[in-house]
């Protein structure tokens, strides 16, 4: 989810907004100057309170922020500071920022240092399955992701997250056709994105709710990530 959107997006949306209710600079704010160091807890905002649940509430999900540069991000860059080290992040072709603070670093007294264009640039979050991408994929964990994601976005997001859509479903990006297999061996078809919003219209998703006994998904191809969410707005 975008920053400066005005839908909420799952967990983006508890990471995202929260901090401007609490005070906090996103990192839209920050990327509205040519250069600018923050802390890390600041650029990078609730990832601390992520990575400081148990193990075993998240080994099903990962997150990644996303910074969006109207016109591309070529140009722009981003340096993690701590104990006098200096580190250049990587931003992805679509912009995903890698790799991320650790928990040690957030709570150390990193600083990021953030140099780009003055305007048109903002941060999203999304949470994904960390279940490796594959043609044929057991239902169980997917569900468990899911299950991890609300969650996960409750005890981040705080009183926020009371408010916000549950998601409640997955999207195999790049998967082309999918079906899903049932404790009687029967198959179904997986039902597809209409249009694009978070993910390209024709994205294959399975909502585990409505497939009860579910053991399998199969797709043309493997997809290329996994993104947890609700319905296309």
């Amino acid at each position: 989810m975008f920053v400066k959107a005005a839908k909420p997006a799952l967990l983006a949306a508890a990471l995202c907004l929260t901090p401007m209710a609490g005070g906090l600079m996103p990192v839209s704010a920050i990327a509205q100057q040519t250069q600018r160091e923050v802390s890390a807890d600041q650029a990078f905002p609730f990832l601390s309170k992520f990575l400081a649940l148990p193990a075993s509430e998240r080994d099903e999900i990962t997150v990644a922020y996303i910074l969006k540069i109207k016109g591309g991000t070529q140009g722009a860059s981003i340096q993690l500071k701590h104990n006098g080290q200096s580190q250049k992040l990587t931003i992805g072709s679509d912009g995903r920022i890698t790799p991320l603070p650790t928990l040690a670093q957030l709570r150390g007294g990193a600083t990021v240092l953030v140099s780009g264009p003055e305007k048109g640039v903002s941060m999203r979050v999304r949470v994904y399955a960390s279940e490796p991408p594959a043609r044929t994929m057991m239902v169980a964990p997917l569900a468990k992701a899911v299950t991890q994601s609300n969650t996960a976005m409750r005890k981040v997001g705080g009183v926020l997250a009371v408010a916000l859509p549950k998601p409640d479903r997955l999207y195999f990006v790049g998967a082309g056709n999918g079906r899903v297999t049932l404790s009687d061996g029967s198959q179904k078809v997986l039902p597809k994105s209409p249009r694009d919003d978070a993910y390209p219209g024709g994205t294959p998703y399975l909502v585990p709710a409505d497939f009860p006994g579910a053991v399998s998904v199969t797709f043309d191809a493997a997809p290329s990530r996994i993104g947890i969410d609700d319905r296309v707005k």
